[in-house]
């Protein structure tokens, strides 16, 4: 079953923004669905599809260290 992952977290820099997508892409080999907020620009949300369970410690782990974010928050449903 399939499952996608939303990550919502802060970062201020477009370079760094994207760096963490690819680090996603390629450390998970998934396709990620990337949304800005047009509110709070540096407000960030994207979308991981995989068949993968139990990665929402390692995403947010992952996403923490990058961004230097201490509020970094993972959701998942089965889709």
């Amino acid at each position: 079953m399939k499952k996608l992952y939303r990550i919502y977290y802060t970062v201020y820099d477009d370079d760094l923004h994207v760096k963490i997508i690819n680090a996603i892409k390629e450390r998970y080999n998934v396709e990620i669905v990337d949304h800005r907020s047009r509110v709070h620009p540096e407000f960030r949300f994207i979308e991981v599809y995989t068949e993968t369970e139990g990665l929402e410690e390692e995403l947010r782990d992952l996403v923490k260290s990058m961004a230097g974010s201490m509020y970094v928050r993972v959701d998942w449903i089965n889709v």
